[in-house]
Parts: structure tokens; C-alpha cells; sequence
């Protein structure tokens, strides 16, 4: 059995036990990107890999183009321990096709010497308010534009046009104050030589960075990406990657994949099982109650043109 997704990603321990256990001979593959992937399975990968790991973007793409094979879930009845919200894929009408690997989360990272009301989108964009300069966004419409529509009381993902517009017009007041990542400040946004007291950042990109801010995921709920298991078409080991997919939704396996990892892993249960240090680390096991209320977005085209339109006209 062949799987194939960034090495990052691939939980090596937990496949050479695989391996051990069911004497499947198990090969794992870097693909970097997933447009390397896809370049990949064009240039022959079909026939090749058993098992891929690719974003949900992908996913809809691949399902989309019946490039991957529809699951036989009597043989994996694992899936039936997958809760909120990793029991429904948006980008696969239901996990018709694919299995939740793992998943990165929009959160903010704050100072210790911040004083934010509470741990909620309102309280950031309240602080970025009352110290302006010194809350940091990312230049992403998507990311930014969804946790005001949150701190409205609206939906991340809305196409409703007038929540869209609730949401240009909050913005519209917010960026003076908002520092945005990557981009130099116009004459009307202020400039400030302190340090951030908070940035709206991604789990991810948290772990990767060195700092002594603290991260937390608002507690009306944030955005997920998450990236999915799925067997492409003629698989060799159609039966053997089912195998592993069952085995991946074991708690244990999926307990260690976070030690070895760092990842954010689906599986509730697996969270009695992970190291107590990396289960209090918010990045990598969000508190349940606000996981459940997150959701992977689901724009329409209209409704991401409008995003980027709300974005353009205030950066450009």
C-alpha cells in the first residue's frame, strides 16, 4: 500500500504498526503541494498510490471529477465514531469519499498583556478599537471578513448579501485601527512601533512561530481546513487503504500521530490519550465546545467575489 501526502502529515509510526499488525507493506511518498499531487497522479500516479491526503479544496475537485473512489463504509465502521464537525464533509456532500486526517483552525494569538474582554471575535475587534495598530490581520478576505461576519452574529461563511454588506460596513470601521500582515500602512491607517497585543492567525502558522503570546479559538467558533484521506481511482489496494482508514479512526492511532505530529487530529476520543502538554495546547486540541460550533466554509463563487471586492476597496 502506497499513501502519499506531505511529510508533515504522514504518521509513520502509526503506519509501520499498521504494517506490523496486518503485514500490509506500507510505502509513504512526499507529494509537497497538493498541485504536486495532482501533477503527479496526471503523469501516471493512478494505478499507483492507494491512499492520498489532500485539502478540501482538492477533495471537491477530485470527487467532483470522479478522480476517487466512492468509500465502502461496512469496511470502515470506524466512521461511526467521527462527531461534529468532522461527521460531514462540504466538499464531499457527506464523507462519501474521504476521511478527516487532520485540520488547521483560525484563532488568535494574544499578549499576556492584553486586556481583551473575553475570548471572542466581538473582544479582538473591541481591543483592535481601543489600541489601534496593534491588532494584526492577515491579507486574506476570506479569514478576515469571516470572523467579522462572526463577531456579527452572522455566519463565516454567509452569501447572504446583507450580511455581506453588515460585514463591509463593520470592516469599514475596524481598519483604521487593524494592521494587516504583509502590506505597508496607508495615510489614514495608524503606525505603531509596539509589539502586537493580538493577531488573528491560524493554528498552524502559531505553532510555527516562537512567542510568548497565547493562542485561543473564539468561543463563537472559527473557520477549519481540513485535510482528508481519500483512495483515488484504481487504487492496487483498495481493501488495504480501507483497512488503514479504519485503522486511522482508532483513538490511539490518532493519539500518537499527535505526539509524533503536532497535528490537530478529528477523533474526540483520541484526546484522553494524547500527552497532557499537547492537549492543553489550544492549537492542537481547541476546546470542544467552540470546535463544535466551527465549521469548514462553504462560499459560493458570487459570495467570494463579493469578499474579494469588500478587501480590494479596502486595501487597494
Amino acid at each position: 500500500m502506497t499513501l502519499v501526502g506531505r511529510r508533515s502529515e504522514l504518521p509513520t509510526q502509526a503506519l509501520s504498526d499498521f504494517q506490523i499488525r496486518t503485514g500490509v507493506t506500507v510505502t509513504t511518498e512526499s507529494a509537497g503541494g497538493d498541485e504536486t499531487l495532482l501533477l503527479r497522479l496526471a503523469a501516471g500516479g493512478y494505478g499507483e498510490f492507494d491512499v492520498i491526503i489532500v485539502s478540501g479544496d482538492t477533495l471537491a475537485y477530485l470527487v467532483n471529477s470522479g478522480q476517487v473512489e466512492p468509500l465502502a463504509r461496512k469496511l470502515i465502521p470506524n466512521l461511526s465514531a467521527l462527531r461534529t464537525p468532522f461527521n460531514d464533509s462540504p466538499d464531499d456532500n457527506g464523507l462519501r469519499h474521504d476521511v478527516p486526517a487532520s485540520y488547521d483552525i483560525v484563532g488568535v494569538a494574544v499578549s499576556p498583556v492584553a486586556l481583551i474582554e473575553s475570548e471572542s471575535w466581538t473582544a479582538l475587534f473591541s481591543l483592535a478599537e481601543r489600541h489601534p495598530g496593534r491588532v494584526v490581520v492577515p491579507d486574506d478576505a476570506d479569514d478576515v471578513i469571516g470572523a467579522v461576519l462572526v463577531s456579527l452574529g452572522h455566519a463565516w461563511d454567509s452569501d447572504s448579501n446583507s450580511d455581506l454588506d453588515d460585514a463591509a460596513t463593520r470592516l469599514g470601521e475596524l481598519f483604521p485601527a487593524l494592521r494587516v500582515l504583509g502590506r505597508r500602512p496607508g495615510g489614514r491607517r495608524p503606525v505603531s512601533p509596539s509589539t502586537p497585543l493580538a493577531l488573528l492567525t491560524r493554528a498552524h502558522n502559531y505553532q510555527r512561530t516562537s512567542t510568548d503570546l497565547r493562542f485561543f479559538v473564539p468561543t463563537e467558533g472559527s473557520a477549519l481546513d481540513v485535510r482528508s484521506y481519500c483512495i483515488p481511482i484504481y487504487a492496487p489496494h483498495p481493501v488495504a487503504a480501507h483497512a488503514w482508514l479504519n485503522e486511522w479512526l482508532e483513538p490511539s492511532v490518532e493519539a500518537g500521530a499527535v505526539g509524533e505530529l503536532r497535528l490537530p487530529v478529528p477523533l474526540e476520543q483520541a484526546r484522553p490519550l494524547i500527552d497532557p502538554r499537547l492537549a492543553a495546547n489550544p492549537a492542537i486540541c481547541p476546546p470542544l465546545p467552540v470546535l463544535a460550533l466551527s465549521i469548514e466554509p462553504s462560499i459560493s463563487e458570487q459570495g467570494q467575489q463579493r469578499r474579494d471586492q469588500i478587501w480590494a476597496e479596502l486595501t487597494g
